[in-house]
């Protein structure tokens, strides 16, 4: 799986990073931010194959969308699987940590009585699996690692519905600007890139 994300904009993280750094405190103690991205990536794409051949088993909750952060990153930062505890942007601010618990729950309520889109035809689950992805990367739960996170989420939720969701071949900048534009509401550009990478089982 790709890694679409880039880096986020921060003041003085003292919680997450060590002292007059920006690298994230880690498991293995790795001071050097560059070689830190490295490691995570290869054994977040280990733990992202292992998700991809046998899924995290879930509800399409809170739960579920922690327990798959944990798999990602449980053998790199203590916190996985937990939401930030600052807060963090990109251009934009994303969701203030203090409201993340509120406003996944209510997301993954709005998913409940959609009937976690089983009802739909691709067109329109290509449609709301775009916006279900936009707003959990405007949440931005967790302090590193949710792109990779969302997007496995929303991988599953497509396979429940009887689609695979494949994302490899999607290029990263393309990625990146249907991001922008649906942290602005225009699910547009995400709903073009899913609806090109869905197809039926």
């Amino acid at each position: 799986m790709q890694n679409f994300e880039s880096y986020y904009e921060w003041e003085n993280d003292n919680y997450y990073c060590y002292p007059h750094s920006n690298t994230l405190k880690n498991k293995f103690n790795i001071t050097d931010e560059e070689e830190l991205k490295d490691v995570e990536r290869q054994i977040t794409a280990v733990r992202a194959a292992q998700i991809l051949k046998e899924p995290i088993k879930g509800y399409f909750d809170e739960i579920h969308l922690k327990a798959i952060h944990k798999h990602l990153f449980s053998d790199i930062y203590s916190w996985a699987g937990e939401y930030r505890k600052v807060n963090i942007s990109k251009g934009n601010p994303f969701c203030l940590f203090q409201y993340i618990p509120d406003q996944l729950h209510n997301l993954f309520e709005e998913l409940k009585k959609e009937a976690y889109l089983s009802l739909l035809n691709p067109k329109d689950l290509a449609r709301r699996l775009a916006y279900y992805l936009g707003e959990l990367n405007a949440i931005h739960p967790f302090r590193e690692g949710n792109g990779r996170t969302q997007r496995i989420f929303i991988m599953e939720l497509a396979d429940k519905n009887g689609y695979i969701l494949d994302l490899s071949k999607v290029n990263q900048k393309d990625m990146i600007k249907a991001s922008i534009q649906s942290f602005a509401l225009n699910y547009g550009p995400m709903t073009e890139i899913i609806n090109s990478s869905l197809k039926k089982k």
